[in-house]
């Protein structure tokens, strides 16, 4: 059944919010704080998934060192004056300006219904999904490191095969068990290949069948240096101290194709493995390529300096869905968390300006840095043109993003668990895989 439950605010203004991501959150707290008072404007975020993940955390939570459910926030408890609407946007109407979204979950047991939502100022952050690159098996056969359930199911599956490695005689197949291939060789692909391998490396100490050599972990990289993001030094010392980890990378290499118990990789080598994890792209959100906008080179919405989308008087993109053009006009700003976040701040007082008369302000932002984990208490950091390797930049990792995570009630569960891990080691204990 079909209801049209559009609902007419008595506020001034009606703002949504599509996504609860890093730009969508930033730009509904903002917003919060610049309208203050609920008859000046009603704030509303939308959002698939009824909880905020702190995604730079994903990996150690996939490789034990966190809880899951620790690293996500539910979006209820962002603030009063924020409306959350938990549905997944089906169509964005510009010229109408109405929302569309589906809320609840029939193949979960929760009802379907529609509901259509009315704005004023439309801020659109609706992230992105991974990018497969229509390479033949890899979307039904990879596992990614986006969600929670994901770092959920890929933890699972480490534990279920190491279990049964130590039950196989044949040590061919406690290899092929054992292989664990990454796509990828940039800040998720790396940091999930050291997470995934301290866990198996410090796991297999306390399976008596299981030696380190049935072990086998893999990056296929297209590029010819990790992270180069970093830059060179770091880079190499990257990959330096993964392969003193154990951990081989594969250079100007690519994923050609998958199966479930194979990868077969651009240079012709086939890797038996039931374990292939990809972090080679994304796209924008697919709703995104429904809205009558224009779209960029990458797939995301085209906006000015402003964050504004052109055309469309009160329609606003902030995030990996949008392409935001960097001040000399010559590219657009990369899809990072510290980019989301700016311009969600950005936009919000931009729509605060737009409604009471003020003057927009262009986003300009220059990262402070970039950090990556690459094995237990090792990381790699360049921060502010300083650059940093081993237990000083892991360190450095672990305060820069607890201190940014939004919630101190999280960030203390968090703090408790990098404790318990110290005192006692890794969570080893497997889940029933929830959907977020």
């Amino acid at each position: 059944m079909t209801v049209d439950n559009s609902i007419a605010s008595k506020a001034k203004h009606s703002i949504l919010i599509l996504g609860g991501g890093f730009a969508g959150r930033d730009a509904a707290l903002t917003l919060a704080k610049l309208f203050p008072d609920e008859s000046d404007a009603e704030i509303t975020l939308v959002d698939a998934s009824p909880f905020l993940v702190f995604t730079p955390m994903l990996t150690e939570a996939a490789g034990g060192e966190l809880e899951v459910t620790h690293i996500a926030v539910p979006a209820l408890r962002l603030t009063k004056r924020i409306k959350f609407a938990q549905g997944q946007v089906t169509r964005i109407g510009l010229a109408e300006k109405k929302v569309d979204i589906t809320i609840g979950d029939s193949m979960h047991g929760t009802p379907e219904t529609q509901r259509t939502l009315a704005w004023d100022q439309l801020v659109i952050a609706l992230g992105s999904v991974t990018n497969y690159h229509d390479i033949p098996g890899l979307e039904e056969h990879a596992l990614t490191m986006k969600h929670l359930r994901d770092a959920r199911i890929l933890r699972n599956r480490i534990l279920g095969l190491l279990e049964r490695a130590n039950d196989e005689p044949d040590a061919k197949l406690r290899r092929i068990l054992l292989t664990v291939v990454v796509g990828g060789g940039g800040f998720t692909g790396i940091e999930t290949i050291a997470a995934i391998n301290g866990l198996v490396r410090d796991l297999i100490k306390k399976f008596p069948r299981i030696n380190k050599e049935d072990v086998r972990m893999v990056v296929a990289h297209h590029g010819d240096r990790i992270l180069p993001e970093l830059g060179p030094a770091l880079a190499d010392y990257a990959a330096k101290k993964l392969k003193e980890l154990g951990v081989e990378i594969l250079y100007k290499t690519g994923v050609k194709s998958a199966g479930s118990d194979y990868v077969e990789l651009s240079s012709g080598e086939k890797i038996n493995t039931y374990t292939l994890i990809w972090a080679g792209g994304v796209k924008p959100n697919p709703a995104v390529e429904k809205a009558e906008c224009a779209r960029g080179h990458h797939g995301g919405i085209i906006v000015d300096r402003f964050c504004a989308v052109k055309n469309h008087p009160g329609v606003w993109a902030v995030g990996d869905c949008a392409e935001v053009p960097t001040p000399d006009l010559k590219g657009t700003y990369a899809p990072t968390a510290q980019n989301a976040t700016r311009e969600g701040v950005c936009v919000a007082r931009n729509i605060a300006a737009t409604l009471r008369g003020g003057t927009l302000e262009a986003f300009r932002f220059k990262p402070v840095g970039e950090l990556a984990l690459i094995g237990k208490r090792a990381g790699v950091a360049r921060v502010y043109g300083f650059n940093f390797s081993g237990a000083i930049a892991w360190m450095l990792w672990r305060g820069i993003y607890w201190l940014k995570m939004p919630d101190i009630g999280q960030r203390v569960r968090v703090a408790v668990d990098w404790a318990l891990d110290v005192l006692f080691g890794r969570n080893v204990i497997g889940e029933t895989p929830l959907n977020d």
